[in-house]
């Protein structure tokens, strides 16, 4: 476990330049050059249009404020005149560029050296976000969390995104106004997923980022469990107690040494470290629940050969479950099936 403190006359004068919650600029979250604010076209966007426009002031990067507008049914036009759909549409894109407008200038209140550009999309809106984030290279998308009706879990626009964005994707709770003074980051870092590796390791890069920038505390968190343990203890195996939990330990053992491994760059950080038993993807979610973080720093791993199934079963399943802000990490080579 990685247990000793920053350097504190470091945070002192850190903090003495500027409060912490406006601290964003790090050495990783620079890399953010070119950012899409995907608007919820309502008052859950104040939160997170705050984060995007102090990042992108803090890098210098461009800020696009994007609101989409669906597309009327078909059905619309058998009952509408063309006027009256024409008249609707641009209604409904007025509309629109009038909160963008409210939005962009709430940015430059925010940070007033920052350029700002406003636009309207028309169409199913993970879609054609997708489409703008490969149109315009954009490098990180930031969008409020929509709310859904029951439980914690995203809504389709969300899920879709985290699924098939090739960009990382911020989804950041309404009411997440404080800096993230609790961020967790989990890992896998299984030296036989060698494509996995870059990505945990970007992720430790992008938590510890966000911890020095809003001085807080991160918590890594891998999952391990001992494999076929059932099938070991049953009546094929007959392996006693005791022996299955030697193998346990070992397998532990190695997990441990995974994350040691992992972990070793950042030796001296204030890192939690904490190794857990159990399957994946329950397991990750019920310590998030327990522990009540404010931010959950994952990696969206893609599995080929499965259209429509672009995240892996762990995130699914923790995505699904957890109500607190995300920023979501795909493996380099990732390829969208959008178009």
């Amino acid at each position: 476990m990685v247990t000793s403190s920053f350097n504190k006359v470091s945070a002192a004068k850190d903090s003495a330049r500027q409060p912490a919650k406006y601290l964003l600029r790090s050495v990783i979250m620079d890399r953010f050059k070119n950012i899409l604010f995907a608007s919820s076209c309502g008052k859950d966007d104040w939160a997170a249009l705050e984060r995007a426009s102090r990042l992108a002031a803090a890098n210098r990067a461009r800020l696009t404020l994007v609101c989409m507008v669906e597309e009327l049914p078909k059905a619309a036009s058998y009952f509408l005149t063309k006027q009256l759909l024409s008249k609707f549409e641009e209604a409904t894109r007025t509309l629109a560029m009038n909160h963008l407008g409210s939005l962009a200038k709430h940015a430059k209140q925010v940070a007033p050296s920052l350029s700002v550009e406003n636009r309207v999309l028309t169409g199913m809106a993970f879609i054609e976000l997708i489409r703008a984030v490969i149109a315009n290279s954009h490098d990180l998308i930031i969008k409020p969390k929509q709310p859904v009706a029951k439980g914690n879990s995203l809504d389709s626009t969300d899920l879709h995104l985290l699924r098939k964005c090739p960009c990382p994707v911020w989804i950041i709770k309404p009411t997440q106004r404080k800096p993230f003074g609790k961020i967790l980051v989990a890992v896998d870092p299984d030296p036989s997923k060698r494509e996995r590796l870059a990505l945990h390791a970007d992720l430790l890069k992008i938590g510890t980022s966000l911890a020095r920038s809003e001085q807080g505390q991160v918590e890594v968190v891998h999952i391990w469990r001992l494999d076929g343990e059932a099938t070991l203890s049953g009546p094929r195996f007959k392996l006693s107690g005791a022996e299955i939990d030697a193998l346990a330990e070992k397998a532990r053992a190695i997990h441990q040494e995974w994350l040691d491994r992992l972990l070793a760059p950042y030796a001296g950080q204030p890192i939690k470290a904490r190794l857990l038993k159990g399957l994946p993807g329950p397991t990750l979610a019920e310590y998030i629940e327990k522990k009540k973080p404010d931010i959950v720093v994952m990696g969206t791993v893609a599995r080929t050969g499965l259209p429509g199934l672009l995240i892996g079963n762990t995130a699914e399943f923790v995505l699904g479950q957890i109500s607190c802000s995300v920023l979501a990490i795909k493996p380099k080579g990732f390829k969208t099936p959008v178009k």
